[in-house]
């Protein structure tokens, strides 16, 4: 790998009962929290379960001299305040993911405008900083939040996996640039005129399936991911994401037992020992998802 090309690590902070889509299907409405701690835990707040593995995590990344990106929910912001602190304290970018993980067609423009001020406002009053990116929950998007977040004041986007539509998902994504580019109003899989950057999610060259998230290297296998990053980073920058959840303990979801199988395979040890291996393959060459997007504003302004 012969280019001077970073990879943007990132990790969505959010719980393993919030990234049950495919699993259970999307959700229609924002689900009450407190019923859903009741069926789990038999209380009506969550026990803090992303904690420790955010902070395994956090000693992985400060072993290598890491700077990442962490896309905080905005709900899990307002439970475990001190975790968000903690990850800006440590020299990593704290960026948004919505305040509740349903997909914004759920919410439409103007709800979902409401949420992501709500949001911003919760991560800054923590950090002191004023988040700049945003990925879409469930890697769902509609085109009228490019202007959305770019009335909001975001610089960038991460939420464009350029693979071929999979469950219901990525429609028109297929031939987006691997690489940061800046994208239509009308579609934020294609080129165009919006000053928002989008920093996209690899997926496996000429298969076209995605391949870039931690969920993709527990299910298909880590030479999946590898493949993907390696091509993308041929090209330009590229990206890759996971959860806390997935380096955890295994929970113990309800639900249909075979698609729960499948959804926690490898979760624990070998995926966190899977994250060390990328951050090791890719040495000194990784970077905050903001970074990744900054370099693109810097080449247009060099031209």
């Amino acid at each position: 790998m012969a280019t001077n090309h970073k990879l943007a690590l990132s990790v969505d902070v959010d719980e393993w009962f919030h990234s049950r889509r495919w699993v259970d299907g999307p959700l229609t409405s924002v689900p009450d929290m407190a019923v859903l701690f009741e069926r789990l835990y038999g209380q009506p707040t969550p026990i803090g379960e992303v904690i420790g593995p955010t902070r395994t995590l956090l000693d992985l990344f400060e072993r290598y001299g890491c700077r990442c990106t962490f896309f905080v929910l905005g709900e899990v912001a307002g439970w475990y305040p001190e975790l968000v602190a903690e990850i800006a304290s440590r020299g990593h970018e704290v960026a948004c993911h919505g305040m509740h993980h349903v997909d914004m067609t759920v919410l439409g423009p103007r709800q979902f405008a409401q949420q992501l001020g709500e949001t911003v406002h919760v991560l800054e009053e923590i950090t002191g900083r004023r988040p700049v990116g945003f990925r879409a929950p469930n890697l769902v998007y509609q085109p009228w939040a490019t202007r959305v977040l770019e009335d909001l004041g975001f610089l960038y986007d991460s939420t464009v996996c350029t693979s071929r539509p999979i469950g219901g998902k990525y429609k028109g994504w297929a031939q987006a640039p691997s690489c940061p580019y800046h994208p239509s109003y009308e579609a934020i899989g294609r080129p165009g005129d919006a000053r928002l950057v989008e920093v996209p999610i690899p997926a496996v060259p000429i298969l076209k399936l995605a391949a870039g998230s931690g969920i993709l290297t527990r299910i298909i296998g880590y030479n999946w991911t590898l493949c993907a990053l390696r091509s993308a980073i041929r090209r330009g920058n590229t990206a890759y994401y996971f959860h806390p959840w997935e380096v955890g303990q295994r929970p113990r979801p309800d639900g249909h037992p075979l698609r729960n199988r499948l959804f926690l395979r490898r979760t624990g040890p070998w995926m966190l020992d899977r994250v060390e291996r990328i951050i090791r393959c890719f040495d000194g060459r990784i970077i905050t998802a903001r970074e990744s997007a900054e370099s693109l504003t810097r080449e247009v302004a060099a031209v």
